[in-house]
This record gives C-alpha cells, sequence and structure tokens, in this order.
C-alpha cells in the first residue's frame, strides 16, 4: 500500500512539475499543490518568507506566498505574533532539512510558548505536518509547511514534498513579481535614472547626461524610492533588478 501511494504521489509530482508553469495565479498554485501532496494526507499549505523578528502583523503578511491556512488561525498566528514563537520558524531559520512536525516535540530545547503555538494548531486542524526550509537567490529565508490531521512524514513522502515545495516556491515568487512589477508604474526617465545609478552615477553625473540639474534628478531618485519601496539608492537598483524593470 505504502508503495502504491509513493508510485501515485510521484506521478501527481511530475504531472504537478510539467504544469507548474502554465499556472498563473497563486490561487490556482495552491490547489495544485494540495493535489499533488493529497496522498500524504496534505490538507493545508502556508509558505512564505521569514519576517525579522518585531515585524509588525501587517508586514507579515506580505511576507506569505501561498496559503489556505485556517482562517481563524492565521489571525491569532499573525496577530498576537505568534511566528516568533513558533518552534518550525526556528528551525527554518537552522535550514535544516525537511522535518516533520512530530519532532520538534521531542527537542529538548522546546520551550513553553513553542509548545503553546503547536497546542494552539491542534485547535484547528493543524495537528500533523511537515515543514520545508528553503532560501531564495537573495538569501531570506523561506518556510513552506504542509498540514493535515495525519501527514504521512516517511522519508519518500518528505522528499516528494520537499522538490514540490522547491517549484511551486519557485513560480510563486515569479507570480509574485509579475503582481509587483504590474503595479510599479517608472516613466522612461525614471528607468534610465536607474540604469545610471546601477551603473554607479552620482546624481550629478546622471544631471549631465539628462541636461538637467542635480536637484532634478534627486526628485526622479526620489519618486523610484516611493514606488519601488526602497529605503535608498542601492536598494531601489536591487528591486529594479528583481521585478525586471532593468536588465
Amino acid at each position: 500500500m505504502a508503495k502504491k501511494q509513493l508510485s501515485v504521489g510521484l506521478d501527481r509530482t511530475l504531472s504537478f512539475l510539467s504544469d507548474v508553469r502554465q499556472i498563473n495565479n497563486h490561487a490556482d498554485l495552491t490547489a495544485a499543490v494540495k493535489r499533488a501532496t493529497a496522498m500524504f494526507g496534505v490538507e493545508k499549505i502556508l509558505a512564505g518568507f521569514i519576517p525579522k523578528p518585531g515585524t509588525l502583523p501587517s508586514e507579515q503578511l506580505r511576507h506569505v506566498l501561498l496559503s489556505d491556512w485556517p482562517e481563524d488561525w492565521a489571525t491569532i498566528y499573525f496577530q498576537r505574533g505568534l511566528l516568533f514563537q513558533d518552534p518550525t520558524i526556528r528551525r527554518v531559520l537552522r535550514m535544516q532539512p525537511t522535518f516533520a512536525w512530530s519532532e520538534l516535540r521531542s527537542q529538548p530545547d522546546l520551550g513553553k510558548s513553542e509548545s503553546f503555538v503547536m497546542d494552539s494548531a491542534r485547535d484547528f486542524s493543524l495537528q500533523s505536518g511537515c515543514t520545508v526550509p528553503l532560501l531564495s537567490l537573495d538569501g531570506r529565508h523561506v518556510g513552506f509547511s504542509f498540514a493535515g490531521s495525519h501527514i504521512d512524514d516517511s522519508p519518500e513522502a518528505k522528499g516528494v514534498m520537499t522538490l514540490i515545495a522547491s517549484f511551486a516556491f519557485g513560480r510563486a515568487v515569479e507570480l509574485r513579481n509579475n503582481e509587483l512589477r504590474a503595479m510599479v508604474r517608472l516613466t522612461a526617465r525614471e528607468r534610465d535614472t536607474l540604469s545610471w545609478i546601477a551603473a554607479g552615477k552620482t546624481d550629478w553625473e546622471i544631471g549631465v547626461i539628462f541636461g538637467i540639474s542635480e536637484k532634478a534628478v534627486a526628485k526622479h531618485v526620489y519618486n523610484i524610492r516611493m514606488k519601488l519601496g526602497a529605503v535608498n539608492r542601492a536598494h531601489a537598483v536591487a528591486e529594479a533588478f528583481r521585478l525586471r524593470l532593468i536588465s
């Protein structure tokens, strides 16, 4: 039975991998991930970047890429800052291999607050799960969790879930970037300004190239930063490259 289940899981994985590039929205991607892992007991998924401690709940939510977590639990989890007490997050940050939640309870350093998070999750039908730690190309930690009433956490099942999580995360990031790119409206002059900043030019040098004042260039840079949500020039360039606004 286990071999048959794994075979079906692999078939669904191969189908998922061939179809993932054609998926064009996060809802369909979430549904596809669940179909591909249903044989392992997966009922819910949550995937996202791990925010820094102290990040406000609204900002934490912006780090989520894929989710169909129970809405009431998600509200409690983020509003009460339970993310920063979640033992799965601590393990993700250590970049340990894909792990079952059941492994956490045997850890000698599991704190009371961490036990509370795990016990509370059970009240929302998240009794069992596996989490895949990932790392984005820009060095950010990512947690991709599969949950249900009973998750198959055999090495073979975890291997399939790891593969699916990796491909799903990659596609989710592409979709997020497409959405952000569609929202950012840079003028032709702003794009040119970004390109010259990326080339190492100062505001004064860019002003000479454009034939405008340094103050006018500074205004363009300010507008660019506001549109990209960047804290400085370097951050603006990094965001522009990430969103493929410049090349």
